[in-house]
């Protein structure tokens, strides 16, 4: 019986699903001998073809009819393909590459590529619709195809998108053809439209898949020469040993500009790629121009131009996915600025809270930056300042309270408000960790400031 779906396909044959049900076919029931791969002695019958040859073997109860394990040929598209194929798929390229946008903008080569993807499904197709296909695969011209778009930066949607334009175009065409072989009877021409349906519909689900594949493979491989590549130049750029030139005109990124050299990370396990996309998309407001390179397997580093003067300061508001981490150089010019800033993007990595939900700007912890650079000396610096306040049973909540304090300018009230505690707690808690120091807490004192900066940066470690 004739489904819905392939009744709609059919609307010029509104009786189709009645005439299947209460036509009889033109031979008379008979028995015949169950061969190989058949699954039924149902009623059989082979109706001549549209040149008078035999035709294709069809019932009423069998949709898809299997001798020896293999599907039946389906006449009417065979034959549509062998009169019509190479021209309509052909011409489908030039329906395609104007239909879709991002085509249409490709370099001009794209269109006889396209062309000669397109037909070079002619054979797989036809042999899909003999029943000697159970097993397509991608034709080499359709796999350059992938290649090209991939090489060319042209969406994997755009390609897809030729695939299910074309799909509907040629089951448009096959349809049409169909409804012109009137002398066959509608029985006939239903059970071919349902089994031509499933098997167009099976073989180009298996392009796709293998197109998608071919797709992300050349992709892959592009992106890791590029990545490579690029690697190479900035390393060059960064020793002193040129590269200057290649940066710009490969990767269009001018040394002569003002740079932000940063280092981005994820706090959790994530791919490089991952990671540079996302720090792409929080900077992309504020870069003129970009370009970052791999260092390991979830590190980037990276340097923009900003495109404002206000840019700098206006990335200390910015709000990062809770996975990413960021740090910062100050913006400096030229070549030594691009060092410059990429090593001050690095110092900063040791001292990012696990928490920061913003960036490490170097200017924000340039005095801690300069005071570990001799990590021993710096522990007994921290030590000397606040050791006996460390080790107080009650010393992590009155460090805090003096960082904050510290902050505020020594006002009780701002304190409290940073806080969430009233202002007296917070000269209460002051007072006590005077007493626990044995000495007067000076808020201008830099020394002070400094052990409170580096021991926070030992809690990190």
């Amino acid at each position: 019986m004739m489904t819905t779906r392939a009744r709609r396909r059919l609307p010029d044959d509104r009786c189709l699903a009645t005439s299947i049900i209460t036509a009889s076919l033109p031979c008379p029931p008979q028995r015949h001998a169950v061969t190989a791969g058949q699954t039924s002695t149902s009623r059989l019958c082979r109706d001549p073809g549209v040149d008078g040859s035999p035709g294709v073997l069809h019932s009423v109860e069998m949709l898809d009819a299997k001798v020896g394990g293999n599907p039946l040929p389906l006449e009417p598209f065979v034959n549509w393909l062998d009169q019509h194929g190479r021209l309509k798929f052909s011409g489908l390229a030039d329906q395609l590459h104007a239909e879709i946008p991002e085509l249409g903008a490709a370099d001009p080569d794209t269109l006889e590529a396209l062309r000669a993807s397109i037909v070079s499904h002619l054979p797989g197709m036809r042999a899909t619709f003999m029943g000697s296909n159970p097993d397509p695969h991608l034709p080499k011209p359709a796999q350059d195809f992938a290649y090209l778009m991939a090489r060319s930066n042209i969406p994997l949607s755009a390609v897809l998108r030729s695939y299910e334009l074309g799909h509907a175009a040629i089951w448009n065409e096959f349809t049409s053809h169909l409804r012109k072989q009137q002398s066959w009877t509608v029985a006939r021409r239903a059970e071919a439209l349902e089994s031509g349906s499933i098997r167009l519909f099976e073989y180009m689900q298996s392009m796709t898949g293998e197109t998608i594949t071919t797709y992300n493979r050349a992709r892959d491989s592009l992106m890791r020469a590029t990545n490579s590549r690029r690697n190479e130049i900035v390393r060059a750029v960064l020793s002193g040993n040129g590269g200057v030139r290649e940066l710009r005109e490969l990767f269009g990124y001018r040394i002569d500009e003002v740079h932000i050299g940063y280092v981005a990370w994820s706090v959790d396990p994530m791919k490089h790629e991952e990671v540079s996309e996302l720090a792409r998309r929080e900077l992309l407001g504020f870069a003129r121009q970009h370009v970052s390179v791999t260092t390991d397997s979830s590190v980037i580093h990276g340097w923009f131009t900003p495109c404002k003067n206000s840019t700098f300061d206006d990335l200390a508001a910015v709000s990062l996915p809770r996975t990413i981490r960021l740090t910062l150089g100050s913006p400096r010019r030229g070549i030594r600025g691009f060092h410059h800033t990429h090593r001050e993007a690095l110092s900063c990595v040791d001292l990012t809270a696990l928490h920061t939900p913003a960036p490490t700007r170097f200017p924000d912890v340039a005095v801690t930056v300069l005071a570990t650079q001799d990590r021993e000396m710096a522990a007994r610096f921290v030590d000397d300042h606040l050791g006996a306040l460390r080790s107080h049973e009650d010393g992590e909540r009155l460090i805090k309270t003096l960082r904050h304090y510290m902050d505020a300018h020594a006002s009780p009230t701002r304190c409290g408000q940073r806080l969430g505690i009233h202002p007296n707690t917070v000269t209460q808690r002051v007072q006590r960790a005077e007493t626990i120091l044995g000495r007067h807490l000076d808020p201008a004192s830099l020394a002070l400031r400094l052990a409170l900066d580096l021991e926070r940066t030992m809690e990190l470690e």
